[in-house]
């Protein structure tokens, strides 16, 4: 080993010490004590190579591979390893490779030559030497196994020995736990017995623990060992010494039960304003509760508190003697804030003058029992229910704290299952004729208000979601709102406002004279049944559906009532009348043609009656000026009953509706106003007609101002002509009259539309007379007749001023038309935006010729 280490790295079979073809510049240094050893780089940059450049190299290389080589006794792979350490394993790998291809090719070259001693190997298998050397091998190999055989039965049979041992140490282990069971079991039960018995005279320990500890605690503790006791029986099994002890178990926990129930009924016949109160009822809770028998509580609780609480404050008397309404008006100190209930407020007196003070005082008496005798008791109820392991929550936003389905009540019901069970069956058994007052609906709907706040108050003290979902799943609890007959209650306000309508529409008078603002007692009393529906001695929040389509149902009728009554008078064929459909913007009407609305108007009769095909006799007919009043009170009726309907709906009716729903109420309620102001746009033109037919009679004079001016000697016209102010008199009169009850809006375009026509009217009267002139002077072919606004006009014999015939005509012509635009502006109407106006001034001034020529 020591040779190796000095061997040349080129040459590991040579000393490195006597090789002389290794250089001298290469070998190691002398002195290997040197402290510093020169590197690699500054051996080659000292090295002198030019020797060994010059000179041959005898590398090292690794015997060639030969089966001589590898076959042979004396091979050793370190060795055939080491002699071709310096060659790259791919390289050897390799050459292995190729020695391996070789190997191959020799055999298959072997295999052929020899083929017939290959193929006749294993025939020499079949001679009797090698069966004979099978059978020597089988002996040895068959005495193996069969002592294998031998030891592993002996291990089997040893295994099942100890199995057994185990097996019965086990089973004394088992028996010895069960005797310590029994054991145990037994002195339980008599340790639960000595608890039990009351304490004798020798016995001054328990006589001390009596004296320290409350009987609550004591109780506690003996419901401890009880538990612990029943773990035990369970434990033991069905076994006969067990069943031994099982009357012995009876009996003690019939004394356990009637101890506790003791216990019970004196803590809750003490006063809950007691400091000790609050501690002990905490501590009989959590015993009856750790026992598992919460029935039996609400029992006690029924018993002892309930039961003659309602016995001696809900009788069929109840109700008559005058009570305490503000008994909730104050809360003792010892009722914990979330049981402090606000009391009842006492209604407004109804319509028909009933009472609710005797029951208001009944229910206020009974929230008052509810928190201050058994404020104490619930809030202990539930906070003992908290402190028990395994009692699931739920959380202040009312979610489950597991997030699974909803959750089972567990724990205390008293709220529930005692007190509100006994409270609602002794109001539906002694009450329930007073309460529920069957047929007559103010008095049912009074109470309903009352016991729906009652029972609203009840629902308050609930704690959790679990608890709220149980009492409003409870019998009592729907049931005694389900004797409240909802729809009957509804029917019969139905009734109320139907027969109040209809009754109106057929005995109305023609003026309502209410405070309503309406003209007709039909309509004031369609608003007042409509307005009773949302009265709070009316509506309720469970109704609200019912009400609201009750809502529409009268908007509805109204609306047929008012088609029904529109006077049947056929309006003339004039083109003019249909202007102010055209003028009521928003209206669903004006988009209609005025034709249809006129024929649907003409064929409708007056007290609902049909009209008659062809023409109606004239003592069918209704004069104008009736006519005139019924459709203007029609008119003004429907508008007021749409301004004050949606005024109702924004200030009460929407506000009692569903709120995803408000919106579509409110479009609903619009479309049905806006068919009852639908045949507003075609009254309003029978009204324009009837006006400018009777205005219009004052137009045929115009004809006659010509004449009268050259009969006149007058310098100019002085004053308008005397039937101008008689053109718009109707009108006037009509606005100041019978027109003041509809809108100002709707008055001031009725003036305007009939304005605009007479104006239409006026012009054409002008330009007719102005082209008859014409006509005669150029059939007369001089400029000496008469002329009328003729501009050369020189025959004609003028005034004292010197002024023509026609100049005068056409200054009193302009002095009639602003005398009329006077009166026009009178009524409100814009006489600047009338375009109608504005052409009958330029008729007047004679500018209508130029118009006409230029076009």
């Amino acid at each position: 080993m020591a040779g190796d280490a000095l061997q040349d790295p080129f040459n590991p079979a040579q000393p490195a010490t006597t090789s002389p073809s290794r250089p001298a510049t290469l070998s190691p240094p002398s002195k290997p004590a040197l402290s510093h050893r020169p590197s690699f780089t500054t051996v080659l940059s000292t090295a002198d190579l030019s020797a060994a450049v010059e000179g041959q190299v005898d590398l090292p290389s690794a015997p060639p591979l030969s089966h001589e080589a590898l076959a042979g006794d004396d091979f050793d792979a370190s060795e055939f390893l080491l002699a071709r350490r310096h060659t790259p394993l791919d390289d050897l790998r390799s050459e292995l490779r190729g020695y391996l291809a070789t190997l191959r090719t020799s055999l298959v070259g072997v295999i052929n030559e020899e083929y017939e001693a290959f193929i006749g190997l294993s025939l020499g298998l079949k001679h009797a030497a090698v069966s004979q050397s099978l059978a020597t091998i089988r002996r040895p190999v068959l005495s193996v196994r069969g002592e294998v055989m031998r030891v592993k039965d002996e291990l089997e049979d040893m295994r099942s020995e100890m199995s057994g041992v185990l097996d019965e140490r086990k089973e004394v282990r088992e028996m010895k736990a069960m005797m310590r069971r029994l054991l145990a079991t037994e002195e339980a039960v008599d340790k639960v017995e000595g608890l039990l018995k009351p304490a004798g005279e020798g016995d001054k320990s328990r006589s001390l623990d009596l004296a320290v500890d409350s009987p609550a605690k004591r109780l506690e503790r003996i419901a401890s060992e009880y538990t612990h006791m029943l773990y035990l029986v369970e434990r033991a099994g069905d076994l006969p010494f067990v069943k031994a002890l099982q009357p012995r178990i009876d009996r003690v926990t019939s004394a356990l039960r009637t101890d506790l129930s003791s216990l019970l009924s004196a803590i809750l016949a003490g006063s809950p304003s007691t400091p000790t109160y609050r501690e002990e009822l905490t501590i009989a809770l959590r015993t009856f509760l750790s026992l598992g028998l919460v029935s039996q509580v609400e029992d006690i609780v029924r018993r002892d508190v309930a039961r003659p609480f309602v016995k001696h404050a809900i009788h069929r008397d109840a109700l008559s003697p005058p009570s305490d309404s503000a008994a909730l008006s104050s809360h003792p100190a010892h009722v914990p804030p979330p049981y402090r209930i606000e009391h009842i407020g006492v209604p407004p007196a109804h319509r028909e003058g009933t009472d609710a003070a005797p029951l208001t005082a009944l229910y206020n008496r009974i929230l008052a029992f509810v928190s201050h005798d058994c404020g104490v008791l619930l809030d202990v109820a539930e906070r003992v229910l908290v402190t028990q392991p395994d009692r699931r929550r739920i959380d202040s936003d009312g979610a489950a704290s597991t997030g699974g389905e909803a959750e089972k009540v567990e724990g205390f019901e008293i709220l529930t299952n005692v007190l509100f069970d006994e409270i609602g069956t002794a109001l539906m058994g002694e009450l329930g004729g007073v309460i529920y007052a069957a047929g007559r609906p103010t008095v049912f709907h009074q109470n309903y208000l009352l016991t729906t706040a009652f029972v609203s108050r009840i629902e308050s003290l609930s704690p959790t979601l679990a608890r709220l979902t149980s009492l409003r799943s409870h019998s009592t609890y729907t049931t005694l709102l389900k004797r409240f007959q909802l729809p009957v209650y509804f029917q019969l306000r139905f009734k109320d406002a139907v027969t109040s309508v209809e009754r109106a529409f057929e005995v109305g008078q023609a003026s309502g004279g209410g405070a309503e603002g309406f003209v007709m007692s039909e309509s004031e009393a369609a608003f007042k049944a409509l307005r009773r529906c949302w009265d709070d001695d009316v509506w309720l929040e469970e109704l609200a559906g019912r009400f609201w389509r009750l809502t529409l149902q009268i908007v509805s009728r109204y609306r047929t009532w008012l088609n029904d009554r529109v006077p049947r008078y056929v309006l003339p064929t004039s083109a003019s009348s249909a202007n102010l459909a055209a003028a009521a913007p928003g209206s669903p009407a004006s988009r209609a043609s005025f034709d249809g609305d006129r024929s649907r108007l003409a064929a409708s009769a007056g007290n609902s009656r049909p009209a008659t095909p062809g023409p109606a006799p004239v003592n069918d007919e209704v004069s104008e000026e009736t006519t005139l009043r019924q459709l203007t009170v029609l008119i003004a009726d429907a508008q007021t009953m749409e301004r004050k309907v949606l005024d109702l709906f924004e200030e009460r009716i929407k506000g009692r509706l569903p709120a995803d729903g408000r919106d579509e109420a409110g479009d609903i309620m619009r479309d049905s106003l806006s068919s009852v102001t639908a045949i507003v746009p075609s009254l309003s033109s029978q009204i324009t007609t009837i006006l400018i037919k009777r205005c219009a009679e004052h137009l045929k004079l115009v004809r006659s101002v010509a004449s009268q001016v050259r009969a006149s000697t007058r310098k100019g016209p002085s004053e308008p002509s005397y039937f101008v102010h008689n053109i718009l008199k109707e009108v006037r009169a009509y606005l100041g009259g019978p027109g003041r009850v509809v809108e100002v809006e709707l008055r001031r375009r009725l003036a305007t539309v009939v304005v605009e026509d007479i104006a239409g009217r006026y012009t054409s009267i002008l330009s007719t007379q102005k082209k008859t002139e014409d006509s005669l002077r150029w059939l007369k072919k001089g400029r000496q007749g008469l002329s009328f606004f003729g501009r050369a006009a020189t025959a004609s014999t003028g005034a004292e001023d010197g002024s023509s015939d026609d100049d005068r005509v056409k200054m009193q012509m302009q002095l009639d038309v602003e005398t009329l635009a006077k009166d026009a502006e009178e009524l409100g109407v814009d006489v600047e935006g009338c375009e109608a106006f504005r052409t009958l001034r330029r008729a007047a001034a004679g500018e209508v010729k130029d118009e006409e020529g230029k076009k």
